[in-house]
């Protein structure tokens, strides 16, 4: 269910007759799509934050196998996993104030949900990069090639979340 359909299924009584009158309705509609779009930029920093954790516990076990050689390589990994959590967590999610000039419409709302829901569908690949990692790091070969797999799909969703603000600026 489309997550702005499901939090307006979920408004009490009062809620939604409240929802329903002039100049109210309007403003209730985009504060359920910026809440909508923070509920979803929020399970995807969980899960890319749980990716780092695996990454880490990757770096341990190469550590533990005498593989000081990549530690700086997957150090700088980690750290850029860890600023795309900090980015999907503290990205604008599409508020104006009441005065402010420029306003946020609904459709730059859906645009901003739609590029975030579309971040988890790299979420899958970037599983396959570190399933592949952590087999280099068990069997001792490969591991270069699997961390720069690894960096590739990194700095894919690192581009790709760079251009979400672009992505309302166009709607």
């Amino acid at each position: 269910m489309d997550p702005v359909e499901k939090a307006k299924s979920q408004m009490g009584w009062l809620e939604s007759l409240f929802s329903k009158l002039p100049g109210i309705k309007g403003y209730r509609e985009k504060e359920i799509r910026r809440d909508a779009d923070k509920q979803l930029r929020d399970t995807l920093a969980r899960e890319l934050a749980e990716r780092r954790t695996r990454l880490t516990a990757l770096q341990n076990d190469l550590l533990s196998a005498g593989g000081l050689l990549w530690m700086d390589d997957l150090e700088k990994l980690s750290g850029r996993l860890q600023l795309l959590v900090d980015r999907v967590k503290t990205a604008a999610y599409g508020y104006a104030g009441f005065f402010d000039i420029e306003r946020v419409k609904e459709e730059e709302l859906d645009k901003l949900a739609q590029f975030d829901e579309a971040l988890f569908e790299e979420l899958p690949r970037l599983d396959t990069a570190l399933e592949s990692l952590a087999k280099a790091v068990a069997a001792n070969e490969g591991i270069a090639e699997a961390i720069k797999a690894v960096g590739s799909i990194l700095t894919r969703l690192n581009e790709t979340f760079s251009k979400r603000l672009e992505a309302i600026r166009e709607a």
